[in-house]
């Protein structure tokens, strides 16, 4: 199929693949001669269909990059629906009758299922999703990469790692580089971690949740706008949120019972003291009722923003995510 649609919220990862893809596509060189790229929030439909259509100069195939044209029909903030694709619907027939000879590649950020233009694509093209891994996947994936570039890293390091680089495989290969270029041959823990790795994306979050978490209202409210200014979709972090405060019942639960800090880590199922020892600090500063509250007030928010997006009422995403991280931080403690 010549027609490619790529994205997700792992930039790394689509990007690598657009790379592959051109490779494969480029066995004589050729597409140096024979590439055109296109802004989609410019191009108009005659010149994606006009390169589209050309043929290849001195060569077999020619390639065609579009960047962003679904996020331009996308859902703008305030904005019930996408905007209208009008004209564009005749990208249909552009796609069908595109010629064996040229490779079409469309290049998007994390998108909703919703979007017009997605959905337009969608039956015409091969759509491959890169989505950030899992906390378990990013483990996995770093233990590999580690080993394969001999760097020593314990366990707490890893996890610390994961932490701060969530599951960008960008953000997680920026900072091997950097703690390799550091440490050489020395075993790199939780510690070097801290120090050398401060401002990789996703600690951003991490300072969002701990801030809400402890009922540090102002920091919390200055952490969601550098989450927003970095691009973190609002449902990663209503589910951060409520991944944290799952884990903050489960501690309170277990001081109730006047266990350890090592009955809090099994509680959770965490191979990290450290991990522990931060639930059961802020464990400490709620009752089991205002735990309880706190988790079923992200629940709300959840049902708030599904009911938006299918015109039953509820709330933006950005106002319902506002609004709880607001009410957490202010009065979520009992």
């Amino acid at each position: 199929m010549p027609v490619y649609l790529f994205h997700g919220e792992d930039r790394f990862a689509r990007l690598e693949a657009v790379a592959a893809l051109r490779r494969e596509h480029d066995s004589d060189g050729s597409l140096v001669n024979n590439s055109a790229s296109f802004d989609g929030a410019r191009v108009s439909l005659g010149e994606l269909g006009a390169a589209v259509s050309a043929a290849p100069f001195l060569g077999g195939v020619r390639w065609v990059r579009v960047d962003g044209l679904c996020a331009r029909f996308g859902f703008q903030p305030g904005a019930r629906r996408g905007r209208q694709i009008g004209d564009w619907d005749g990208l249909t027939g552009i796609l069908e009758q595109i010629p064996a000879t040229t490779v079409l590649v469309f290049v998007e950020d994390e998108l909703r299922r919703r979007n017009p233009m997605l959905q337009l694509i969608e039956p015409l093209a091969d759509v491959r999703e890169f989505a950030r891994l899992k906390p378990e996947q990013a483990l996995e994936w770093l233990r590999v990469e580690v080993r394969r570039r001999g760097l020593h890293m314990t366990r707490n390091a890893a996890q610390a790692l994961v932490d701060r680089a969530g599951g960008d495989r960008g953000a997680l290969t920026q900072a091997v580089d950097k703690l390799s270029l550091y440490a050489g041959d020395a075993n790199v823990d939780e510690t070097i971690v801290q120090a050398m790795v401060p401002a990789v994306r996703s600690v951003t979050i991490f300072n969002l949740v701990d801030a809400v978490a402890e009922g540090r209202l102002a920091d919390a409210m200055q952490a969601l706008d550098g989450v927003r200014a970095e691009g973190e979709p609002e449902t990663r972090i209503v589910q951060m949120l409520a991944r944290t405060y799952r884990q903050v019942v489960v501690a309170r639960e277990v001081l109730d019972r006047g266990g350890s800090n090592e009955d809090v880590q099994s509680a959770v199922k965490s191979n990290f003291a450290w991990l522990a020892r931060r639930l059961r600090r802020q464990a400490q500063a709620y009752t089991q009722a205002s735990a309880d509250a706190a988790l079923a007030r992200i629940l709300e928010a959840e049902v708030a923003i599904i009911d938006y997006r299918n015109d039953r009422g509820g709330l933006p995403e950005d106002v319902a995510v506002e609004l709880l991280v607001a009410e957490l931080a202010g009065a979520g403690r009992g």
